[in-house]
């Protein structure tokens, strides 16, 4: 992610006004287009908060808290995870918002974030699950079972008694097939999924080149504590008062 002193010098050469509030906090203009082609100018605010910008809007035009429009607590908004905005050029970091306000637009047009156009994240810790999911769905669509998330349970229990880490049992059909924690397998010596019936002379989990079992364990976690994260981020703010801008939102 570019520093403060990045995002200022990229503006000075694009001849953009800023007025500096402090060492720490910006003001300045960017232009965005509608799909209509018709252009809109938005004043933003930016302050360097721990080498990381943290930007908003100044005319008080978005709610100062909408999750579903992902717009954080005071109005900041929610670019993406930081993981992929730390390795922006400045150039792509200003793209990215000019792409927000540009589904900030949309939101206010049609009451739902335009997920065929923007990608949209899940929100809190659910978007580093969303981030694995996606990693690995792929491949596990393809899985020799025909497994679906539909097919697939998992039980999570209090803690191995190794590490104090969280196990989880998975199962398809109601029949146990993987264990293992957020990391890794335990079972590996069972039978991968893709030899249910000792065809292939038990080809374990640990010997299956095509890692068939990993897909479908990495998916099946990852998916759980996706949805389990998106219960307490809502859950956490208690009773919210809704911006009543979108179509449906937990805080109604």
């Amino acid at each position: 992610m570019p520093k403060l002193n990045d995002l200022v010098a990229f503006l000075h050469k694009k001849k953009v006004f800023i007025q500096q509030v402090d060492e720490n906090t910006i003001i300045f203009e960017l232009k965005f287009y509608t799909d209509s082609g018709d252009a809109h100018i938005e004043e933003l605010e930016v302050h360097a908060v721990n080498n990381v910008l943290r930007v908003k809007a100044t005319n008080g035009r978005y709610p100062n808290l909408c999750p579903n429009r992902h717009i954080n607590s005071g109005g900041f908004f929610c670019l993406g995870l930081y993981e992929d905005l730390k390795n922006l050029s400045v150039k792509e970091w200003v793209r990215t918002v000019q792409y927000f306000l540009e589904a900030q637009n949309k939101c206010e047009m049609n009451g739902v974030w335009p997920r065929e156009d923007f990608k949209e994240w899940a929100h809190g810790d659910g978007a580093v699950y969303q981030k694995k999911v996606e990693q690995y769905f792929d491949k596990f669509k393809r899985n020799d079972l025909g497994l679906t998330l539909e097919h697939l349970k998992v039980i999570e229990s209090k803690y191995s008694n190794l590490n104090k880490e969280k196990i989880f049992h998975i199962y398809a059909n109601e029949e146990l097939i993987l264990i293992g924690n957020e990391k890794k397998i335990f079972n590996k010596r069972h039978t991968c999924i893709c030899d249910k019936h000792g065809l292939k002379k038990h080809k374990s989990i640990s010997k299956c080149p095509n890692k068939c079992s990993e897909a479908v364990f990495m998916v099946a976690i990852n998916d759980y504590l996706l949805n389990k994260a998106e219960k307490e981020f809502w859950e956490s703010f208690g009773k919210t008062e809704c911006c009543n801008t979108m179509r449906n939102c937990y805080f109604k």
